[in-house]
């Protein structure tokens, strides 16, 4: 039984629970955790930390780099530098779909859903603990792959090419990782918290997850050509989206079918 569940479980009195925000962080820690320690995720995200920036420096940055040879070119080399931030970024972020279709129901099909369901956690505060516990692995992972991404570019490019980096498009597309990683985790809530298996939960995910991803990476190469308002509307559409998902998620879920079947 993890700290919130004992807590929740053990508290006599109303003001003896942890508050929203701690439930949330409690069931988060416990999430996160538990995927850290799962040996499957961890070599795949891995190696989208480590070799796909790697190949991507190496098989478009160096090449893009070295054509760069007149002004116009330069200024289109640090717009497509900024873009691979985001491309970069979703190979790690996109296993929180992974981890969050284990934590609903791959919890219920090992049968430790019902402790905490049993609690007076609320809905919302369960939901968002698990998404937000399927994400923070994943952002790590993506924080590790930026990182080599942004090392290999500069040793690659030189740290002048740098100067002509749109600063907009970089701290947009830096932001639409988180936005895209809680995006997908939300999503595989939904599906899992309300299916029986993993294996279908992450189905279910991956099918409504591909169109998106797919129209994503297009509009991510568009974006170079935006301002810097349509760039910020942009990001804050998706985190937009990511509340509303999570709200109709905790708000239309039926937790007492699941206790019944626990």
């Amino acid at each position: 039984m993890s700290i919130v569940e004992k807590s929740m479980a053990t508290g006599a009195q109303t003001s003896a629970l942890p508050g929203t925000m701690r439930t949330i962080w409690l069931i988060a820690k416990r999430a996160a955790l538990e995927s850290l320690r799962d040996r499957t995720t961890l070599w795949i995200s891995i190696f989208f930390a480590v070799v796909l920036p790697v190949a991507i420096v190496m098989a478009l940055i160096r090449p893009a780099a070295l054509d760069a040879t007149t002004l116009k070119k330069e200024h289109a080399f640090g717009a497509l530098l900024a873009v691979y931030f985001l491309v970069v970024g979703l190979g790690p972020s996109s296993s929180s779909m992974s981890i969050a279709s284990g934590v609903f129901a791959g919890e219920k099909e090992k049968g430790n859903l019902a402790p905490l369901l049993a609690t007076p956690a609320s809905n919302a505060a369960i939901f968002g603990g698990k998404v937000l516990g399927a994400v923070l692995p994943a952002l790590l992972y993506a924080a590790i792959a930026e990182a080599i991404y942004l090392a290999l570019a500069i040793a690659t490019a030189g740290a002048n090419m740098l100067q002509f980096l749109p600063l907009a498009l970089a701290i947009s597309m830096l932001a639409l990782v988180p936005a895209v990683a809680v995006l997908g985790a939300t999503v595989a809530s939904l599906f899992s918290s309300r299916v029986r298996t993993y294996s279908a939960a992450q189905m279910a995910t991956n099918l409504a997850m591909l169109p998106v991803m797919a129209v994503l990476f297009g509009l991510a190469f568009q974006m170079r050509d935006w301002g810097s308002p349509a760039l910020y509307v942009a990001v804050f559409i998706v985190f937009a989206i990511d509340a509303l998902l999570l709200r109709l998620g905790s708000s239309t879920w039926r937790r007492e079918e699941v206790m019944a079947t626990q």
